[in-house]
């Protein structure tokens, strides 16, 4: 089974001041998130974000702003540190709702353990060897009562006296002031390192809360392309209806494998011919911007391996490589000059086999400095 880290999103991974975050041009990560988020999951496990969003049940935006501000945080995640989340859960019901569609105490809201749950059934993960982060007692509630361990993002210096008593309903594992903090602790804390994750196949466009829960059929990414699946945007459906996932796909970035080299522009290739054979009745649309974006950075990573590396080897062959035609020229100046010489009334012989001669020198200065410009990129390519 896989290990997850739980997290909760705002003021664990996205600044959020005013509280009730769903506007997508205001996100902004918290320093050092993209990259403590890119470093847990290169310890095995998966990265999943669990949210109570009573924006939505307040009428202070709609659930496709949740899924906007997702995508957005999926993006600046990627952009700086190429880090990847699995999926986002979300409960946008509240019991003093003021839209009546969303007036409930619903088994996923936070500090119940419903998300949680939800995405170990549809993960295939051990909740004993998860972990939950966030900023809340609610937070660490809902971990608690997954059987995870959890961690609370506050600065410990700042906690008041009696926070572990009556503060925290349930006390934390660890407290601790940044995500980076965190990574760290489960680095140490973690245990049985599970082997790498198997990226979930591309799934199809979210159905709303509105429309019939069914679970979407899912389209299997071509195997030639190793990229991590797109994060689902999932929330749950009404009480009176069975539960079940729905998923959304961001656009995610193809992390950067660290094992074998992969052939960049092979793969660049076959996503471009999948690419084109992409219709409104074969692949999911939804699938197509995922893939445009794929090609894309498949392609700047080709042209960044090809490009080759500065250095002052290279600038010294270069230099080199300026020289060989000037002593080209020289030698051909003298043999001129040779030829004039000896095509003179009365030909000044010594002239002619001085000039003769150092054409010759010319000659072969250029040939050593061309089998030395050749000796440079030779072993530059090497290394």
């Amino acid at each position: 089974m896989d290990r997850a880290i739980f997290l909760d999103r705002d003021n664990t991974i996205l600044e959020d001041k005013e509280g009730y975050l769903g506007d997508p041009a205001k996100v902004k990560l918290l320093p050092g998130a993209a990259t403590a988020l890119a470093a847990m999951r290169r310890l095995g496990y998966r990265i999943i974000v669990a949210s109570n969003q009573s924006g939505v049940a307040r009428g202070m935006f709609d659930e496709a702003a949740v899924e906007n501000v997702n995508q957005e945080m999926c993006k600046h995640l990627r952009e700086q540190a190429g880090a990847h989340i699995d999926a986002s859960y979300y409960c946008p019901y509240h019991p003093e709702a003021s839209v009546p569609q969303y007036r409930m105490d619903h088994e996923w809201r936070k500090p119940k353990a419903g998300m949680l749950k939800q995405a170990a059934e549809d993960f295939s993960i051990d909740l004993s060897q998860s972990w939950m982060i966030g900023d809340q007692p609610r937070d660490i509630a809902c971990g608690a009562a997954a059987n995870c361990r959890t961690i609370l993002l506050k600065d410990p210096d700042h906690l008041p006296p009696d926070a572990d008593t009556s503060t925290l309903a349930v006390s934390p594992n660890f407290i601790v002031k940044t995500l980076a903090d965190a990574a760290r602790i489960i680095a140490r804390e973690g245990k049985n390192p599970h082997p790498d994750l198997v990226p979930l196949p591309l799934s199809s466009e979210p159905t709303t809360a509105a429309a019939e829960a069914s679970v979407e059929t899912e389209t299997p990414a071509p195997a030639a392309v190793e990229t991590p699946a797109p994060a689902l945007a999932v929330m749950p459906v009404p009480a009176s209806a069975p539960s079940a996932p729905n998923s959304a796909p961001s656009t995610p970035a193809p992390s950067v494998p660290s094992g074998p080299v992969v052939d960049s522009a092979a793969i660049a290739r076959e996503v471009a011919v999948i690419l084109a054979k992409l219709t409104p009745h074969g692949q999911p649309e939804s699938i197509k911007p995922t893939l445009e974006e794929i090609l894309h950075a498949l392609r700047q990573q080709s042209r960044a391996a090809d490009m080759p590396e500065f250095s002052a080897t290279r600038l010294f062959g270069i230099l080199l490589q300026l020289v060989v035609p000037l002593c080209m020229a020289l030698a051909l100046w003298d043999a001129f000059a040779t030829m004039q010489a000896h095509a003179a009334s009365v030909p000044d012989w010594y002239t002619c086999v001085l000039l003769l001669l150092r054409a010759g020198l010319w000659l072969l200065a250029a040939l050593i400095l061309q089998l030395c410009v050749l000796t440079l990129h030779m072993t530059t390519r090497s290394k």
